[in-house]
This record gives structure tokens, C-alpha cells and sequence, in this order.
């Protein structure tokens, strides 16, 4: 079994989704020369796909979208959260005892702690910069998940297949024009580093992604 990602984008001009105005981005990624597990709620499965505009185009803030993140079971669930800057994340409790929740920015090397509560609580925070973000349990040390922040919605969550070690991803509704296409795995990188495409209107562009240890990248 392989999963699919889809991605329906928010289209900045006077262009709407599904129409000959967008083009597509689409393939296979491979795990290769080492293995993902894929079980648990804190496995290794989760990889992003996203693209880098290179056409100058500024894309507002997520337009008051709320996401959920819970915690049961002593994890974060979901474990890998892709969002656009804007968005809320509510964190929920979900267990019998008190949970606390802290970010760790990776940009800065801040940290904010948005306070401990106990079960069937929840809080809310909007994130509204880019980058990378390891949220923490300071109760509970073994807890962290991982918020990629965005600034536009061009990225896509794909799930790589214990038996086959692939996924699918497809990126839709993209605008016509120049992108760089890039990975985010807590573990792998892209054996590319990155790709430079260009996407047409109404037309699919293909591109199959390899994404192995850092080690194994020339």
C-alpha cells in the first residue's frame, strides 16, 4: 500500500482552484540505502514536501484557520504538524494527568511556555513566524512533536509505506511560475538537496523525490 498527499492551495490571484489557471506538482518519494519505521505515534514516516516561491509573490496569513494537537497516551498527536503562519493550534488533554506545552524555536533558540492544565483542557496559540518548532511537555520529557510553520501553503504531509518504503505526494492548484521543491524529514534529506521546476497552468509537472541519511548525500 502506498499513501497519497494532497494539497489544495489557496490561490493569491483571480485564478480558483481546479481551473486551467494552476498547474500541479506530483510523484514518488523513495527512502533509500537505509529504512523508515513507520510504527508508533512518534514513528518516522511523516515526511513535507513544499515548494519555495522564486516569482516574488507575498501570500497573506492563514485566514484564521484552528488545527488540533492532542495529548494521549503521553505523545503528541499528531507527531509532525505542517501549517501555514496564522494558523491557530489548539492543544488539547486528553489524558488523566496535567500536561504542560513549550516551544522550542530552532530559528532563535527562543522558548515560550504556554502553561500546564489538566484533562479535557485545552490552549490555544497562534503561530505567526516561519520556521521550525519542537513542542515539549516540561512534565513529561520523553513528550515532543514537531510544528513546521510555513509562510504560504504551498507543502503537502506524506506518509511513507512500512513494505515499500515510498509514498505519493501531489501538490494542486499551484501557481504558474518558477518554485524550488524541498523536503522536511525529522531524520532524512532529500538526495537532490533540492530541485529547481517550473509549473504551468493546467499542466502536471513531475518530479520523484530520493530522500536517504545525510551521509549518503554527495
Amino acid at each position: 500500500m502506498v499513501f497519497f498527499c494532497l494539497l489544495t492551495v489557496s490561490m493569491p490571484d483571480t485564478a480558483t482552484a481546479g481551473d486551467s489557471g494552476a498547474g500541479t506538482v506530483s510523484g514518488k518519494i523513495t527512502v533509500w540505502k537505509t529504512k523508515v519505521s513507520t510504527q508508533g505515534t512518534k514513528s518516522d514516516k511523516d515526511v513535507i514536501v513544499f515548494l519555495e516561491d522564486l516569482n516574488g509573490k507575498t501570500w497573506p496569513l492563514s485566514d484564521g484557520e484552528t488545527v488540533q494537537m492532542d495529548q494521549k497516551g503521553l505523545v503528541f498527536i499528531p507527531h509532525v504538524l505542517p501549517i501555514q503562519k496564522g494558523t491557530t493550534v489548539r492543544f488539547l488533554n486528553n489524558d488523566t494527568v496535567e500536561h504542560n506545552v513549550y516551544f522550542l524555536f530552532e530559528k532563535t533558540g527562543d522558548t515560550i511556555d504556554i502553561g500546564t492544565y489538566p484533562q479535557n483542557v485545552s490552549v490555544d496559540y497562534t503561530f505567526k513566524d516561519a520556521g521550525d518548532v519542537i513542542a515539549l511537555c516540561k512534565l513529561h520529557l520523553e513528550m515532543a512533536a514537531y510544528i513546521v510553520v510555513f509562510d504560504h501553503p504551498l507543502f503537502c504531509l506524506a506518509e511513507i509505506n512500512e513494505d515499500t518504503q515510498t509514498a505519493l505526494y501531489s501538490l494542486e492548484n499551484v501557481p504558474p511560475g518558477k518554485y524550488i521543491l524541498k523536503t522536511w524529514h525529522k531524520k532524512l534529506k532529500m538526495k537532490q538537496r533540492q530541485a529547481e521546476i517550473t509549473v504551468e497552468a493546467g499542466k502536471v509537472t513531475p518530479l520523484d523525490i530520493v530522500i536517504t541519511k545525510s551521509k549518503y548525500i554527495p
